[in-house]
């Protein structure tokens, strides 16, 4: 059999990058199942690196960033003997149509479509599941799959009928073109994302939302409504896979997350953070053998690409490594700790930063600091603006009013309002 140079089958659709691996898995199998068949080399497909791109819902919307790859997918006709594929021709065995598969940049002449099955070599009539239209020097002819052995002898016809199925597939493929990615389907298809870029952005939802428990979300808003209020409070986690899917492409931002910039930038904090709790989940989170969550976030931080139903497990990971922090910072303190000041004093301090987090309540978002003196005196501020944002290992000296003196498990603390750094 030989194998002359053809047209091909080339084309290059863009996808939400969070299906390279859904996309990938599917061209594998027909280009594995074409390899098998003797086919090496005749259909392959590649996927570019991730990129971002700008896309606006309607020509007025706000263009909204997304992360996209590119799936380029090629095949070659054969061309055999002078003899070139131009296509093929299923018959639904009733006569009453016929479905026409053109080989890659070839056109089928269309008085096929009206074929009835017959061979232009034997000129026989009869019921025929399939027949190929071959062409030569312009010439065109149809032809059955028995005669096919007079035309090419030294060609296994199977092989070229799964040339064709293969063809298909690859062809059918191109439907993620077209697809839905934010329907219920393509929900059940369990996308993926770098989980790197997971962490980046839950890192930013959670500095600018804090973080809210499912049912933390949920006593609040039963709390309001025995009070006859009303609250909508959204779980940190549905915000984080809410962001993800727009930033993945998967999903639109309402016009009201547009005008009100509610879309999450990520900052260098962000990108700096992620290798650091990766990390540590991966070597310093201990695992006694007992602890499923602990066996669990081991098992989604093993992998590069985390599916999105698992990203409440992920972003935990931010709040476990924080923990971790804040206690190797208290531990190197004096463990006494005593109350400072007098409710209404104006106090000045050298501290340094022991816990920094943002958490979130019935008003919004504020951050959350904890601070160690030279004593070894722990102070404690909630800050909601965005100009004093400390970080665990901060050593300031600051100036803020004794609100008040509290005790938990024997631990004292003095809670400062009004803090600034001087």
């Amino acid at each position: 059999m030989m194998r002359n140079e053809g047209k091909t089958l080339d084309f290059v659709s863009t996808i939400p990058s969070c299906y390279r691996g859904l996309v990938s898995h599917k061209l594998d199998k027909i280009v594995a199942r074409a390899n098998k068949k003797g086919m090496d080399g005749m259909l392959t497909y590649t996927i570019s690196d991730t990129y971002v791109v700008e896309e606006r819902k309607h020509p007025r919307a706000v263009p909204v960033k997304k992360y996209v790859i590119d799936v380029s997918v090629k095949g070659e006709v054969p061309k055999i003997d002078g003899w070139t594929f131009v296509g093929k021709l299923t018959h639904d065995g009733a006569g009453d149509f016929v479905t026409v598969l053109a080989a890659p940049g070839m056109t089928v002449p269309t008085k096929y479509r009206k074929s009835t099955g017959s061979c232009d070599h034997c000129t026989r009539s009869r019921n025929r599941k399939d027949t190929f239209v071959v062409s030569k020097n312009r010439k065109f002819k149809e032809i059955g799959r028995s005669c096919l052995k007079d035309f090419f002898p030294s060609v296994n016809i199977e092989w070229i009928v799964n040339y064709f199925k293969y063809v298909d597939d690859m062809l059918n493929s191109r439907d993620f073109d077209d697809f839905d990615w934010d329907s219920p389907k393509a929900r059940k298809l369990h996308p993926k994302a770098d989980l790197g870029f997971v962490l980046m952005v839950s890192n930013a939802v959670i500095r600018r939302d804090g973080w809210m428990s499912a049912t933390s979300a949920r006593k609040i808003m039963d709390k309001a409504e025995a009070e006859g209020d009303e609250a909508y409070i959204v779980p940190t986690s549905s915000e984080i896979l809410h962001q993800l899917r727009i930033k993945l492409g998967l999903s639109y931002p309402s016009n009201y997350e547009v005008k009100n910039d509610l879309i999450v930038e990520l900052s260098k904090k962000d990108e700096a953070l992620a290798p650091k709790v990766i990390d540590f989940v991966r070597n310093e989170l201990y695992d006694n053998g007992h602890n499923d969550y602990v066996y669990n976030m081991k098992n989604f931080f093993s992998l590069d690409d985390v599916e999105l139903r698992y990203v409440p497990f992920v972003a935990s990971g931010i709040a476990a490594y924080n923990r971790s922090i804040e206690k190797a910072a208290e531990k190197s303190k004096k463990p006494v700790s005593n109350y400072v000041g007098t409710v209404g004093d104006k106090i000045t301090k050298d501290v340094e930063v022991t816990g920094s987090k943002y958490v979130n309540g019935y008003y919004g978002s504020s951050l959350l600091v904890k601070m160690v003196d030279d004593d070894g005196n722990t102070l404690t501020t909630f800050y909601s603006g965005h100009k004093f944002e400390p970080e665990v290992g901060d050593k300031l000296t600051i100036m803020g009013t004794v609100k008040d003196h509290k005790e938990f498990k024997g631990w004292k603390s003095t809670m400062l309002t009004r803090v600034k750094v001087v």
